[in-house]
């Protein structure tokens, strides 16, 4: 189990990770944001989050496209058959 500490706005909060590549992929993310600091704002972390959120978004909508065009070329060559 994995041990990330982050500080918030001055406020400790500590993350315990049972994955440990979820916890080495989640501390580069925090090195990331953070930038050589030992502390993030609420805006920042607010932010952060928000692109995430995006990101997450996009990816959702690049996988239902590619579903939606891998099943209409399924279908066009059922039909076909």
């Amino acid at each position: 189990m994995k041990e990330i500490v982050i500080t918030v706005a001055t406020k400790d909060y500590t993350i315990n990770l049972s994955d440990d590549n979820f916890a080495s992929v989640l501390k580069k993310d925090l090195d990331r944001l953070l930038q050589n600091k030992n502390q993030i704002g609420v805006k920042d972390l607010l932010t952060a989050f928000i692109q995430k959120c995006h990101e997450e978004y996009l990816q959702k909508s690049n996988i239902n496209s590619g579903m939606d065009k891998i099943l209409s070329d399924l279908d066009k060559t059922l039909i076909r058959s």
